[in-house]
């Protein structure tokens, strides 16, 4: 995946080395998410914790996402990158 900062040019490149998605349908009508592997997270200022952040995450994340869209995120374990912070 290629990621370019519009403004500078400067892009990160990231390796796609596979990734698994395993999703629980909740009674309150939210969504659990289970990724492992390689994978790219990026939150917004509504998701807790609040973004805007764009992460890489070699390992595995679990959130919940609302009805209303937003992201909980749970857990983060492996190794991360921030995308933002490597293009800026």
């Amino acid at each position: 995946m290629l990621f370019t900062n519009l403004d500078t040019g400067k892009t990160v490149s990231t390796k796609s080395n596979g990734a698994v998605s395993h999703t629980t349908f909740n009674p309150d009508r939210s969504l659990t998410q289970t990724l492992t592997g390689h994978n790219v997270l990026i939150l917004f200022p509504t998701d807790n914790p609040p973004g805007p952040s764009t992460t890489l995450i070699v390992g595995r994340v679990v959130f919940t996402v609302h009805v209303n869209g937003n992201f909980n995120v749970q857990e983060v374990s492996g190794n991360t990158t921030d995308i933002c912070g490597a293009l800026s």
